[in-house]
């Protein structure tokens, strides 16, 4: 099946990556125009894992002429010749059950002036087992950062691998890397038993917007907010694919897993005083509880 060898890639490719830096790839990078790391600013894109994957996907030289990292992706929007090639499809990114469109209509990055589609993603990052409140689903700060939406320390700050500037270490990872969920798929439509349609409207390949940035993460992140296949608009800020009854997700140690839409599963939101790891697919998404996982 090719959606799973195309996450096997990406396994490889963050072993690869964890092997050369020391860390996972940031779940996406806040910079300004000129490339430097900044404070949340409301406008812009963000490169995301995926762009910071290429070279370790074969794509050395897509990465090599879009400079990620070294200029911001707001600046690179600036240029059309870069522009068409963020819109040429990465076939590592899209798994063939799904029916989304390329470019990305659904998602859109921010430049300087407009929105503009790039190429279509069918894979997101591990964000959180858990959602920020009923507003916002993702989470971009992380324990110690302040200010936003966490404090150091805060209740809500994310469980997962991957969210702004993050730099997650297998060190990191006391749950096991086995225990752990990397990078699942988010399909573009879905369909309840009635044959009511629902969007969920993919990814974004190389990277997210940051405008009102715990919704325009989900261009490249997915967290346990819903259920997987969750029939329901909100289905943006989780996992789900076109397979049959559940969806394809490679786990930190490299191993792909199909885990079925049963799984057992009780979103939480932090505000809600509730356990962030009461249930099997809480854990999975979360890289330190220090819960075990039974069979699923």
């Amino acid at each position: 099946m090719q959606c799973s060898n195309n996450l096997k890639q990406f396994g490889i490719a963050l072993h690869n990556y964890h092997d050369t830096y020391g860390k996972f790839p940031p779940g996406y990078l806040l910079q300004d125009l000129n490339g430097s790391n900044l404070d949340y600013n409301g406008t812009g894109s963000s490169w995301g894992w995926g762009a910071q994957l290429l070279p370790f996907i074969e794509q050395n030289a897509l990465a090599d002429s879009l400079d990620v990292g070294s200029q911001s992706l707001t600046s690179a929007l600036n240029d059309a010749t870069l522009v068409a090639l963020m819109k040429q499809p990465v076939q590592a990114f899209l798994c063939p059950s799904d029916t989304a469109p390329n470019p990305n209509t659904g998602h859109k990055l921010k430049k300087s002036s407009g929105d503009e589609p790039v190429a279509t993603s069918n894979y997101v990052g591990n964000n959180t087992s858990h959602k920020w409140h009923s507003g916002g689903r993702l989470t971009g700060y992380g324990p110690g950062e302040g200010g936003g939406w966490t404090g150091p320390g805060a209740a809500h700050a994310p469980t997962g691998i991957f969210w702004r500037n993050s730099r997650i270490g297998m060190r990191d990872i006391t749950d096991g890397t086995s225990n752990t969920i990397a990078i699942g798929e988010r399909s573009w439509r879905l369909n309840n038993p009635a044959g009511t349609q629902f969007v969920c409207d993919a990814a974004i390949a190389i990277g997210t917007a940051h405008n009102n940035e715990q919704l325009t993460i989900r261009h490249v992140l997915a967290g346990g907010a819903v259920r997987i296949n969750f029939t329901h608009n909100e289905c943006k800020y989780g996992f789900s694919s076109r397979h049959p009854g559940g969806a394809m997700f490679v786990l930190c140690d490299g191993s792909v897993r199909f885990i079925p839409e049963t799984i057992d599963h009780t979103p939480t939101a932090s505000g809600s005083g509730g356990s962030f790891n009461n249930s099997t697919f809480e854990k999975l998404l979360s890289r330190n509880d220090g819960q075990p996982i039974g069979s699923y």
